[in-house]
């Protein structure tokens, strides 16, 4: 019996580390990673262990990784733990890493084209550097159908570009949306939307709920906290064992039921 309890603790600590997850972020944590962090703790109460993106991964196995930021997305992808990524707007999941869960940083395509027709809105030009996902594009095309919408993409392949774009494509629409993209969203680029917008009196939708202020609204944007919360839950399914979407949007995984893996 002795020996039995001896062998139990020795295997203990790894079976607990197992079914830990582990939050990779940059360092020092900007606003919108501590939001974040404090989203996912505010949903996941057990013990997490985090380690900064510029330092090597610490010795698994680890249940699920969690990785807040594109920077943290590059050096936890490598890793043979179940992955799921946060606040990386522009993070792809490549043929290495083609079951990464991302966390999106808008609203469902549906839920954003309910919140486009309630404004008026009949043609939005989404301001990015590169296209929406074909998911996204698929389901916000059927839904915009239904709703009387269309997102136009206008793609930027510089920031300072967007004089231009606006000028073009900007022309034709009735309301403007600085994606979320790190690339694009700059104060420069923020203030001439916002001024753009203002002149042809027409909506302009901020990039992320701090920047949605007086005239910007932020019915397109989530906040951080609320990002931090899903990536809990979608690391709380995957250990679970049930079957996620690529792409997972703030909210879903609350409002409907997942099918459980095969």
């Amino acid at each position: 019996m002795n020996c039995l309890f001896i062998l139990s603790l020795l295997l203990l600590p790894a079976t607990i580390r197992a079914a830990q997850m582990l939050v990779v972020l940059n360092e020092p944590a900007s606003f919108s990673y501590r939001e974040a962090l404090e989203g996912l703790r505010a949903e996941w109460p057990e013990p997490i262990e985090t380690s900064p993106a510029s330092r090597p991964l610490p010795p698994g196995p680890h249940g699920v990784i969690i990785a807040l930021g594109q920077r943290s997305a590059l050096q936890a992808k490598a890793a043979a733990a179940p992955l799921v990524v946060a606040l990386a707007p522009s993070f792809r999941a490549d043929g290495a890493r083609s079951d990464a869960v991302v966390i999106a940083m808008t609203p469902s395509p549906e839920r954003l084209v309910r919140f486009l027709a309630a404004a008026g809105v009949k043609r939005l030009l989404a301001v990015r550097s590169t296209r929406a996902d074909d998911d996204f594009a698929r389901r916000a095309a059927a839904a915009g159908k239904a709703n009387g919408v269309s997102i136009v993409d206008g793609l930027l392949d510089f920031p300072g570009d967007l004089p231009g774009l606006l000028r073009g494509d900007g022309s034709r629409a009735n309301a403007l949306w600085l994606a979320p993209d790190p690339v694009t969203v700059t104060p420069v680029n923020f203030a001439v939307a916002k001024e753009y917008a203002r002149v042809r009196g027409i909506p302009f939708f901020a990039p992320s709920v701090g920047l949605a202020t007086g005239d910007v609204r932020g019915d397109l944007a989530v906040s951080f906290r609320d990002c931090g919360r899903e990536a809990a839950r979608a690391a709380r399914e995957i250990l679970a064992g049930h079957r996620l979407a690529k792409v997972v949007y703030p909210g879903e995984l609350s409002e409907r039921k997942l099918q459980p893996a095969r």
